[in-house]
């Protein structure tokens, strides 16, 4: 999965977005192409809104299920935690044409900018976009949009306090079908050590298990440079990419 500049601000499609730091770039998921406005890092520096950038997390999320068609297969209904850009939201929504996709991000900004990337990506049955504060306000979106048996997550957990408030989301909106999980790729961080997730994972009453990605025959897409021990350039050696797989038990 390949980013490449599409074209400068203010080309068609960007006349609601007014921030000139977002440049529109070409994002390539198998066979799947995906317009999105991105942080320019070389104008702007340090980004101060992570949910303007693509992040290798994203990319890794929507490569898994690309190479691995079955997850998408039997989703009626998906949904997105924490969009950010939205790449991830997207893909499933062209990769699985017959599922009904939401789209959701806690920033308004962030929000009318998915909406934007919805617009330029889908001429009609674009993905529904709202927005979602996790923990709040749950009961009134299942009422509205029922639950869900795929929920997806790209690097949406920042610290240790917003993983509680993030699983009991998932918990709430995902629905009881044996088939049903929450897909989640994080950056393995201080902060976030895997005694952490046992114990919140305990806490909230989710089972979970991580699947192994290194191996597969296209984990060399994440590779950007000719190193191996790199994974992606905006990732620091010591920061592994992640794949989590939430679940019901099966007895709740």
């Amino acid at each position: 999965m390949a980013a490449a500049v599409d074209t400068a601000p203010g080309a068609h499609g960007q006349e609601n977005i007014s921030d000139d730091s977002l440049t529109w770039v070409d994002v390539t998921v198998g066979t799947q192409l995906i317009k999105v406005l991105n942080w320019d890092e070389i104008k702007q520096g340090i980004i101060t809104l992570s949910g303007q950038r693509l992040w290798p997390a994203a990319k890794l999320l929507a490569l898994l299920m690309h190479h691995n068609p079955d997850i998408l297969e039997g989703a009626k209904n998906v949904l997105e935690l924490g969009a950010g850009l939205g790449v991830v939201g997207i893909a499933a929504a062209k990769m699985a044409g017959h599922a009904k996709v939401m789209i959701t991000d806690g920033e308004d900004s962030v929000v009318e900018l998915c909406r934007e990337h919805l617009r330029r990506n889908f001429e009609k049955d674009q993905p529904q976009c709202e927005k979602l504060f996790w923990g709040e306000g749950l009961e009134e979106f299942k009422q509205k949009h029922g639950t869900f048996d795929l929920i997806l997550g790209s690097d949406v957990v920042e610290g240790e306090d917003s993983l509680p408030p993030f699983l009991s989301t998932v918990k709430e909106l995902l629905n009881s079908s044996p088939t049903a999980m929450c897909l989640q790729t994080y950056v393995e961080r201080p902060y976030l050590p895997s005694n952490l997730i046992a114990r919140e994972a305990e806490a909230c009453g989710l089972s979970y298990t991580y699947i192994e990605w290194e191996n597969q025959p296209w984990a060399h897409q994440m590779v950007q440079t000719k190193d191996p021990s790199r994974w992606d350039r905006f990732s620091p050696l010591w920061a592994k990419i992640r794949i989590i797989a939430w679940m019901k038990p099966l007895s709740s």
